[in-house]
């Protein structure tokens, strides 16, 4: 695709398609998004890249941690963080010039897109709970809810904060501990959501908005999604 972005020169839009070419075609038999919408997203990364210096080939962690933040909304520092460190994790990827504690690859980085904009339930409730469940347990205790809990009520008056809180665990553990064996399992969680999805997201945001998804496919000329989302805001 000729001159895709006009803040290039005709010699860097040549290079881009020089060097994601290849992976553009590979991708678009992996993703759901059409061959345009794919090559704008690879655009946006190739663009992070040229921030880290001519010699560079990788985004950063910190850039996708920004971008999780500023433009898909994730503002919660630790929740921002596990998304980050899911999305990024690709044991198969190898690379002499790739670090995986500081870099994030095309393929992750494709993929933050495709969780993000997917209308699957299924695949929103396993990346969502994985985000909460930061140690791979495949179950929430009481300690880590609390944690996620705590950052809901904040006030100068420490005894009703304190309350607050402990009433919000209990409500919690009532709704989706269904064994009553003090864990969130994974399998618990699902059912519950399945029945109520807008318990999907009960320990903090993880999803962008549709307001936000439909700025970021109107920018990035993901326009099926666009359609899909247009005039149906959360």
């Amino acid at each position: 695709m000729k001159n895709l972005d006009g803040t290039l020169d005709y010699m860097e839009n040549a290079r881009f398609n020089y060097l994601y070419a290849p992976e553009i075609a590979r991708l678009e038999k992996e993703t759901s998004f059409k061959h345009t919408e794919l090559t704008c997203v690879v655009m946006i990364y190739h663009k992070f890249v040229l921030e880290n210096g001519e010699r560079a080939k990788f985004m950063t962690l910190m850039q996708l941690s920004s971008l999780v933040e500023n433009v898909f909304g994730v503002t919660d520092q630790t929740i921002n963080a596990n998304v980050v460190s899911r999305i990024s994790f690709d044991p198969d990827f190898d690379h002499p010039d790739f670090s995986a504690d500081r870099h994030c690859n095309l393929r992750s980085f494709i993929k933050l897109f495709e969780i993000y904009f997917t209308d699957d339930l299924e695949k929103r409730m396993v990346f969502c709970f994985s985000v909460y469940d930061r140690t791979d347990f495949n179950s929430l205790d009481r300690e880590v809810v609390q944690r996620y809990v705590d950052k809901f009520f904040e006030g100068d008056d420490e005894d009703e904060v304190f309350e607050l809180r402990q009433d919000m665990v209990e409500l919690i553990f009532i709704k989706f501990d269904q064994d009553k064996d003090t864990f969130i399992s994974a399998e618990e969680y699902y059912d519950v959501v399945r029945q109520q999805p807008m318990l999907l997201e009960f320990l903090g945001p993880v999803f962008p908005t549709t307001r936000q998804k439909d700025i970021v496919a109107h920018c990035a000329n993901i326009m099926s999604c666009y359609a899909k989302n247009e005039g149906n805001y959360e």
